[in-house]
């Protein structure tokens, strides 16, 4: 592979360092589901935002999501993720 990719390659001392964590259980037993945490939960997401943003857009086609994201007081990404769930 180093022939191939060069300096870019990783050092074979690292695939068998990968190799033995996944073998030790260490990476192998990995549980992909989400874990509660601590911080701020996602709140903005709720039917309420859905409605109000849904009733913004009713009201002007042509808002921005910026704009909208000042009227409530989110995070214009947020905003564009509710957009995607109403699918207008």
């Amino acid at each position: 592979m180093q022939a191939i990719y060069g300096d870019q390659c990783v050092d074979v001392s690292t695939v068998r360092h990968w190799e033995r964590q996944f073998k030790d259980g260490e990476l192998g037993q990995a549980d992909l589901s989400d874990k509660t945490r601590s911080g701020r939960p996602v709140t903005a997401s709720d039917q309420l935002h859905q409605g109000r943003i849904e009733e913004l857009i009713c009201r002007n086609r042509r808002i921005k999501q910026k704009e909208t994201a000042i009227a409530l007081g989110i995070s214009k990404e947020r905003v564009g993720h509710i957009i995607g769930v109403l699918a207008f």
